[in-house]
């Protein structure tokens, strides 16, 4: 959590929000915050479908959110368009 951009919560949860129920709409069961699966470093994908994908595996999904007004980042924007995006 970024500390100097509080509304990046905030915008996380709304945009997996829309990504759960475009999923959803399509006839396919989701969960959010899936319990159980992990990466090696402890992080947790943001959405799991709940039927097997490709190869038997399900499809999960991350979401990042990159605030343009975050501090570490006010150094490059001004100078140059999409400079958050791409040091994210």
């Amino acid at each position: 959590m970024c500390k100097q951009a509080p509304s990046k919560i905030a915008s996380h949860q709304a945009i997996n929000d829309v990504i759960a129920r475009a999923i959803t709409a399509a006839g396919v069961p989701v969960t959010k915050e899936p319990v159980g699966i992990a990466r090696i470093d402890g992080k947790r994908p943001d959405g799991l479908i709940l039927i097997p994908w490709q190869g038997g595996k399900p499809l999960t999904w991350d979401v990042t959110v990159v605030s343009t007004l975050a501090d570490s980042y006010l150094h490059s924007t001004p100078h140059s368009a999409g400079s958050a995006a791409e040091t994210a």
